[in-house]
């Protein structure tokens, strides 16, 4: 009986070291399974290019743009060339420490400040638009409409009409008697209902009227330095 026990407990030890061996094995090429992964993971990291991912590009400049027009309409050199590598150090930091400063610099200049001037000019142009149509919204049949592409006789006509004129007049006025509203107030308000423009925009807006409805400027086409210039002035009577 106990000699059977001995070749019992011999066998059931020697089956123990062959499954401790299997194990060991099975083991081995687990870890070696792992290693492959964390390579191959590692070759598709490093072999990943940012720069040739065109959601990186298109969100850079959106976003880019976007908060370059909140800081000012016409945004300086300086900054135009800073905040596209705030954008990416802020929404894509784990890509942006592998650029070196020649990288970046490189890849700003040939994918970025482009396409970036062109967005800032588009929101420049919507914000544009957004303030005449409200103009004429709030002037309503006291104007005549009139088309940004009319023709130079047409908008000489519509600058030196009495309507016109009288408007350009009310601009600073109230829209009543004994009304503490403006129509330049109303135009505003109308823009920014949540009433909370920062001080270069309401700027910017009123230049844009001033300019639209000034007998003085022959045209409707907006000219940059005129704008920036009344810019400058009504800043200083905002604050």
């Amino acid at each position: 009986m106990f000699q059977a026990y001995e070749r019992t407990l011999a066998r059931i030890i020697e089956n123990q070291g062959e499954i401790l061996s299997k194990l060991k094995v099975i083991k081995d090429k687990v870890g070696r399974i792992e290693n492959r992964l964390n390579d191959l993971e590692q070759k598709m990291d490093n072999s990943f290019d940012i720069t040739n991912d065109k959601a990186f590009k298109e969100n850079t400049i959106k976003g880019a743009a976007k908060a370059l027009i909140e800081k000012a309409i016409y945004p300086e050199n300086s900054q135009i060339k800073s905040e596209p590598e705030k954008y990416v150090q802020e929404n894509y930091a784990e890509y942006f420490e592998k650029f070196t400063l020649k990288d970046w610099n490189v890849y700003y200049v040939n994918n970025i400040h482009g396409p970036l001037l062109q967005k800032i000019r588009s929101l420049q142009s919507t914000l544009m638009n957004k303030i005449k149509e409200t103009l004429f919204s709030v002037y309503g049949n006291l104007i005549e409409l009139i088309n940004n592409k009319a023709k130079p006789n047409e908008v000489l006509m519509w600058k030196k009409s009495t309507k016109t004129n009288e408007c350009y007049q009310k601009l600073f006025k109230e829209l009543e008697e004994n009304s503490d509203e403006r129509y330049m107030t109303r135009i505003l308000n109308k823009i920014w209902q949540d009433g909370k423009a920062p001080s270069k925009k309401i700027a910017y807006a009123i230049a844009i009227c001033q300019t639209m409805l000034n007998p003085k400027n022959k045209i409707i086409m907006m000219s940059d330095h005129i704008v920036k210039k009344l810019i400058a002035i009504n800043l200083v009577s905002i604050y």
